[in-house]
């Protein structure tokens, strides 16, 4: 038989995670294997021997056969290749190679679990780094000719990921950190996260996104791999991570927001490498209303400039035209316009308020009676009555924007975080990232 046939690849949908128990609709055989992922380290020259758990589900005897195969990443999405060994093989240079294992038949009995023993036996010739294999256990025979005889959906499969210490290259670097949107009508981003492991044995990034408002004020985290032992990426390949953030809407939440991704990998989990990426939330309505409000604002504090403006000029006896016609200077007991020295000598910025304040204390100083002096009060605040609204409507403008900042500026707002995507998906509250976050103090 060629070699390319031997070489014929069975594609899995294998995430890293788990594997689901091998069932078939017309026997109902139900069976498990415990645990889905090996991470060993050996020397060149080690022999290292474990076992894996094989479950029989069903109330009857069930009869399994045990295969290894060579394993190794296809994708991004975190997707696996199982390889079967060339039965001419000469050299012993991949994992499948060093493994030993009881093939079968192994009888387990109805509703047990029966040990499968294996021992890798690495050569003192092998080359540092990531050796990748699977044990692929089935209740269908292997046909032994040279391909892979079961599939991996006929099969439960636990990975074996072994690190040959020696000359290890640990070598990360983010490939890609962006939205799938930048311009968003509600708070809710979904984020792509590629990290690509240039080295020689398998990483495990493990960090967090933090998302905060264009106030500095963090309004969520994303935990990435945390408290798992999956998540891996295989040497010389790319693996795409998914997640999702959303809150509940507020008018304060509109504006840009900044993503930063980081990450630490290796051994010791010393080296990082982190990334920014920005994106904005733009509600149609609400943004249309603020700008409206604040062309308000802003149109309403130039009419209270302007009328402000035009009272200094009137007290420093400049004529003011207003409706067509030059009003001329109005004397009162707080202005200043005659002429000093040949020099006319204008009114202060805080002359309109000195005026003012002037005007209703000779007014009260000829009132007598208490009747006659809130009348008199009145008619003074009828006549600066374009003053005090001004005041009026700055005091308001000031505690709107007190309270919006306020706002924007509070932490601890609820959020909800998605973790992959598909089937394969883990949803997170606020609190479940909090209580992370203290275990991961401790």
């Amino acid at each position: 038989m060629k070699m390319s046939k031997v070489c014929i690849a069975v594609f899995a949908c294998v995430t890293f995670l788990s594997f689901a128990p091998c069932t078939s609709a017309q026997t109902k055989q139900v069976l498990s294997v415990t645990p889905p992922l090996f991470q060993i380290s050996a020397l060149p020259g080690d022999v290292w021997q474990s076992s894996v758990k094989a479950v029989n589900g069903n109330p009857y005897p069930l009869t399994v056969y045990a295969e290894v195969v060579n394993f190794e990443a296809t994708g991004e999405g975190g997707q696996g290749k199982f390889t079967p060994i060339p039965k001419d093989l000469v050299e012993k240079t991949t994992l499948a190679d060093w493994i030993v294992i009881n093939n079968g038949p192994i009888v387990i009995p109805p509703e047990q679990t029966t040990d499968i023993t294996f021992f890798a036996d690495v050569p003192k010739n092998a080359a540092p780094g990531g050796h990748y294999a699977a044990i692929m256990i089935s209740t269908e025979e292997p046909k032994g000719t040279g391909e892979l005889a079961v599939l991996a959906s006929q099969a439960v499969t636990s990975l074996l990921f072994l690190r040959v210490e020696g000359d290890v290259d640990e070598v990360g670097t983010i490939r890609e950190f962006s939205l799938r949107d930048s311009f968003l009508d509600t708070p809710n981003a979904e984020f792509i996260l590629r990290f690509e492991n240039k080295g020689n044995v398998h990483l495990q990034p493990r960090g967090e996104i933090v998302i905060s408002n264009m106030w500095g004020t963090e309004r969520g985290t994303i935990p990435i791999n945390y408290q798992t032992q999956y998540g891996n990426v295989l040497p010389k390949s790319i693996r795409n991570f998914s997640f999702s953030w959303s809150s509940d809407f507020r008018v304060t939440d509109i504006g840009r927001y900044k993503a930063e991704v980081t990450l630490a990998y290796g051994s010791d989990g010393i080296k990082s490498v982190s990334a920014i990426s920005y994106f904005w939330v733009i509600p149609v309505k609400w943004t249309l209303i603020t700008l409206g409000a604040l062309a308000f604002i802003i149109w309403l504090i130039v009419l209270m400039v302007r009328a402000y403006v035009r009272r200094m000029l009137e007290l420093a006896g400049v004529p003011v035209r207003q409706g067509g016609a030059v009003n001329e200077p109005a004397q009162s007991q707080g202005s200043k316009t005659k002429i000093e020295n040949g020099k006319q000598k204008y009114a202060t910025v805080s002359a309109p308020i000195r005026d003012g304040v002037l005007d209703l204390r000779k007014r009260l100083t000829t009132t007598e009676e208490s009747l006659s002096t809130f009348a008199t009060v009145m008619s003074f605040v009828v006549q600066y009555k374009k003053f005090f609204l001004s005041v009026i409507a700055l005091i308001c403008i000031f505690i709107a924007i007190v309270l919006y900042v306020g706002n924007a500026v509070e932490g601890g707002k609820g959020y909800e975080v998605i973790i992959g995507e598909g089937d394969s998906t883990t949803t997170l509250t606020d609190e479940d990232v909090r209580d992370i976050q203290e275990l991961k103090s401790e």
